[in-house]
């Protein structure tokens, strides 16, 4: 099964991103309940990696994490595009990362190795459509500050029309005061 990690986004900020799609002229937009900030992609694994996955992230101990989302951006090129808003949650995102990786070493999965960009993906295109018109939505927008409480564990299956995720397991972060 395809596997990442992410922080599910809380309903009030999915809303206002849907808000933000309902804008936008052109491109296929991310469903409101696929509206997530990804940790760690993992590709395909078996079900005895993704229940060694599941105890390590068991043990995972860190703040919620607030985030405030601005600054649209293009990932991608030749394969499609996906338009983005970047995510700024300062060092506690990192060392959140930082954790989640470690956690996924100690149990002997080697996630992708990418730069981190924190970001959540709004709306995808292909490789030779022109997101200018999407990212002019962007320019001035910002969501946040917001709250996620949790990190999650999600199967991703390709269709068609995009993927369908469905969180498999969820694990609180300690609440922010």
């Amino acid at each position: 099964m395809r596997l990442f990690i992410a922080l599910p986004l809380p309903e009030t900020a999915r809303t206002t991103l849907e808000a933000l799609q309902s804008r936008f002229p052109t491109g296929r937009t991310v469903p409101f309940d696929n509206l997530h900030l990804t940790l760690a992609f993992l590709g395909d694994q078996t079900e005895e990696q993704a229940e060694a996955i599941h105890e390590g992230l068991q043990t995972l101990r860190s703040p919620a994490q607030r985030l405030t989302l601005s600054g649209g951006t293009v990932f991608g090129g030749r394969h499609g595009q996906a338009i983005a808003l970047e995510a700024d949650g300062g060092a506690d995102l990192t060392t959140l990362h930082t954790r989640v990786l470690s956690r996924l070493r100690g149990v002997g999965i080697a996630p992708e190795r990418r730069r981190f960009r924190p970001h959540v993906t709004l709306s995808r295109m292909g490789a030779r459509e022109n997101a200018g018109p999407v990212l002019a939505v962007l320019a001035s927008a910002t969501v946040g500050p917001f709250v996620c409480d949790a990190v999650s564990l999600y199967a991703s299956t390709l269709h068609p029309d995009g993927a369908i995720h469905e969180e498999l397991s969820r694990y609180p972060l300690a609440v922010l005061i």
